[in-house]
């Protein structure tokens, strides 16, 4: 900040996201008593705000815009002379709003494609951070768009999956906005009839996801000579009997 010997040590206490609250020390030195004026600047628009007769070395400014840089400078005004005196000034970005929706566009076996939505005024000059954590690892992508493939995942596997919202300092963040979405199975790697009978056919395949363990299986089965879909089975096992066939026919 740009400080003098009258003020120093001006901070942001907090940072919100319509809300910033400042402090201050006042020199030991300086005699009499002192009232603070506060004046801050939209560093995007220039538009001043002036907060006038504060009595204490603190102050909370409000009905700011989130994610939008702002300029504040502390005067402090001796009481018997009413002069001002040498100014402290520091900038702060409010944080941005948390991201309205966010939500999966199209999830594959090893990436996911998110999309969100957020609407400041200034989310034009965001950037967004998406942290995805397993049980294994926690790992983070950066985006300048509102939607991102998230890629290299692996298959089957449940990944939680947070989006902040980050001003143009590139610091400043906003809430996180989270939803857990699975990544597709691979397809089986083999699929074959164990054994053969008149009504009933026992099937085995192949799975070599590393989450094959938590998987079950769905095995649909159709009449091949009249397209007939005849019933859908489920498996928790890589083998599966399916009885009730008619003999002699292509399933």
């Amino acid at each position: 900040f740009i400080g003098s010997s009258m003020i120093y040590n001006l901070e942001a206490e907090s940072i919100d996201v319509t809300s910033v609250t400042l402090k201050w020390l006042l020199n030991s030195s300086a005699s009499g008593n002192y009232t603070y004026r506060i004046e801050f600047v939209n560093g995007t628009n220039g538009t001043p705000v002036q907060i006038l007769g504060l009595n204490d070395t603190k102050a909370k400014i409000t009905d700011l815009i989130p994610g939008t840089k702002y300029i504040f400078t502390v005067f402090a005004v001796a009481d018997d002379t009413e002069a001002e005196e040498e100014r402290a000034s520091i900038d702060v970005y409010t944080r941005p709003s948390q991201v309205v929706t966010f939500e999966a566009e199209s999830i594959g076996v090893t990436s996911v494609t998110l999309k969100w939505v957020v609407t400041d005024s200034a989310s034009d000059s965001y950037m967004y951070r998406i942290e995805f954590v397993n049980d294994t690892f926690v790992e983070n992508r950066t985006f300048s768009d509102i939607r991102g493939e998230i890629t290299e995942l692996i298959p089957g596997t449940m990944y939680n999956f947070t989006v902040f919202a980050i001003a143009a300092d590139n610091e400043t963040e906003g809430e996180g906005k989270s939803t857990q979405l699975y990544t597709r199975p691979s397809r089986v790697a083999t699929l074959e009839a164990e054994s053969i009978g008149e009504t009933s056919v026992t099937l085995k395949w192949v799975m070599n996801d590393n989450a094959s363990n938590t998987y079950t299986y769905r095995i649909e089965v159709v009449n091949g000579t009249n397209g007939t879909p005849v019933k859908n089975l489920t498996s928790t096992k890589t083998e599966a009997k399916i009885t009730d066939l008619i003999p002699g026919t292509e399933y």
